[in-house]
């Protein structure tokens, strides 16, 4: 890393699982508490989400049902085959049903064939999930440098607005959005975190617009992550942690208010497999 830049790995913290062991972790307590099954979300056919949940479902012996986006008659990508192998039951929803998932009595519909389940919403971004990401910083406290400034990937926002919660002292929180367009996951923080962040908190999310939008990898991202790779020998995946690591080295080439910042590297580098030019 370069003078005033440091990472750390929440996936060598949580192996597989990376940020998604703070927001999930709490639903996988209210069910064992609760005696409560299965546990039932949705996400894409590459969901880190999805994947986390399947695989914290198995270790705590809770079943676990995923909705789909997309066609069961496809081939299963390796994500959903991982999950299958720990045990989740897949169910499918066309690309119009999921556009609906954040309209009212969506998740009660999901939940008619398990009344005895907990829904999960998409990210695991709830009130509780995103309480559970106080223990990040209690993390960050224990294993990471000092920091003035953190730079995180956003997908749902709920990860980072946790983590403005929890923050209790001076910091800018920059969130590298996987998205071109920025308005939910600025509703979503904004609705959780007024008049409630610590003085001196601050934060900005910055849309992706580099490199093509969500799920985009064009050969300029691909050049760089294989620099990036080379130069730091730790691995990087496309979607989300390559593109705020270079967000986080343009920062701290231009912005030099800040003397530490620090990124998270959220995992999912098991969605790797999903771009041959990483395989």
């Amino acid at each position: 890393m370069q003078p005033g830049l440091s990472i750390i790995f929440l996936d060598r913290l949580h192996p597989g699982l990376g940020n998604k062991a703070y927001k999930l972790r709490p639903a996988i307590e209210r069910a064992i508490t609760q005696g409560s099954s299965p546990l039932v979300s949705l996400g894409g056919a590459w969901s880190n989400h999805l994947h986390a949940l399947a695989q914290m479902g198995q270790a705590a012996g809770i079943a676990t049902v995923g909705y789909v986006r997309g066609d069961a008659d496809l081939p299963k990508t390796m994500m959903l085959k991982d999950v299958e192998a720990w045990g989740m039951t897949l169910r499918f929803l066309s690309r119009g049903e999921y556009r609906k998932r954040d309209d009212a009595g969506f998740a009660q519909g999901l939940m008619r064939d398990y009344p005895s389940g907990i829904f999960v919403p998409e990210g695991g971004s709830d009130a509780e999930g995103i309480a559970g990401v106080a223990q990040l910083i209690a993390d960050l406290a224990r294993h990471g440098p000092t920091f003035e400034r953190l730079v995180l990937p956003v997908g749902t926002g709920g990860t980072m607005a946790g983590v403005l919660l929890a923050l209790k002292r001076p910091c800018h929180v920059v969130g590298v959005s996987a998205l071109k367009q920025v308005k939910t996951q600025q509703k979503l923080i904004d609705s959780i975190t007024l008049g409630r962040l610590h003085p001196g908190v601050s934060f900005e999310i910055t849309p992706e617009i580099r490199f093509g939008g969500y799920a985009a990898c064009p050969s300029a991202l691909v050049q760089r992550i294989h620099q990036l790779e080379a130069a730091f020998d730790f691995k990087l995946e496309p979607i989300y942690t390559a593109k705020t690591l270079i967000a986080a080295l343009d920062l701290v080439q231009t912005q030099s208010r800040f003397s530490e910042t620090l990124v998270l590297h959220t995992g999912g580098l098991q969605g790797r497999r999903g771009f041959s030019a990483f395989i």
